[in-house]
């Protein structure tokens, strides 16, 4: 097993670097179904009307208090009637992806299958699910979920749900097919600008139900489900009561690349 280390990579400063099951943290935060829940009110909306899926390729940089920066790429790409949500990063020895694919049945995504592998000097593991069976319902993966997020996100703003103090609920998957809650709260309409273009996002903060302490602030682009404008991580822990901890961590968006035109938000 040591042979698979490169020598000149001492283990006390591999230790400073994402573990496989740290960078799928990391991956499924940004991670961060088809059912919502609900938590102070009821987290319905029409998304019959939400953008589509657009095909795009992002690069981020993901920045991290101690280690490495992280490139990560993101992938939304359209086969047929086939969505595919992808994501990727990578470092000198570590290295993670997950794949999740869906179809857009009346305005309604459906997961259709799964799969992800994090490595760690050559040493990870695969997971992967099937399309469920035509009668069977299962709950998004977490990229899919990024897209589904964003739909529900801009309706629900336009119809005053989901705010500040009145969060809301959807269940997915995480890739070991454990069922998981993200909680969120829709806290503005913003222009922010990114990649040489400007975006109108909606700022969230989002949560894992029972893991409270732990924040992800997301930038959202409605017009382009699943795209993360930017991200900070917010380590609630130690800080004191009603104050707002210095993010340990933040996500930049550095290139886009579709063949659709950015509009003035």
């Amino acid at each position: 097993m040591l042979a698979l280390v490169p020598r000149r990579i001492h283990w006390t400063r591999l230790r400073r670097i994402p573990s496989p099951r740290r960078l799928n943290g990391w991956l499924g935060a940004m991670l961060l179904g088809s059912v919502l829940l609900s938590t102070a009110q009821q987290a319905s909306a029409d998304v019959s009307s939400a953008e589509s899926p657009v095909s795009f390729t992002a690069q981020y940089t993901l920045v991290l208090d101690g280690w490495p920066d992280v490139p990560l790429t993101q992938r939304i790409s359209q086969s047929g009637e086939l969505y595919i949500a992808s994501m990727e990063a990578s470092i000198k020895v570590a290295s993670g992806y997950e794949q999740g694919r869906f179809l857009l049945k009346e305005g309604q995504l459906q997961p259709a299958g799964y799969r992800s592998g994090y490595r760690l000097a050559g040493i990870g593991k695969d997971y992967s699910r099937e399309a469920p069976e035509p009668d069977e319902t299962l709950l998004p993966d977490r990229q899919t979920l990024l897209v589904l997020l964003s739909q529900q996100a801009d309706a629900q703003w336009a119809a005053g749900s989901c705010l500040t103090g009145a969060p809301c609920a959807l269940e997915y998957l995480d890739h070991k097919g454990r069922t998981r809650t993200l909680m969120y709260e829709i806290q503005a309409q913003e222009s922010r600008v990114a990649a040489g273009q400007t975006f109108r996002t909606l700022r969230l903060d989002t949560w894992r139900k029972h893991r409270d302490q732990k924040h992800y602030r997301l930038w959202l682009a409605p017009r382009w489900p699943g795209l993360m404008v930017a991200l900070d991580y917010l380590d609630y822990e130690d800080s004191p009561a009603g104050e707002v901890p210095e993010r340990s961590a933040h996500l930049t968006l550095d290139r886009l690349s579709s063949s659709r035109r950015q509009a003035s938000p």
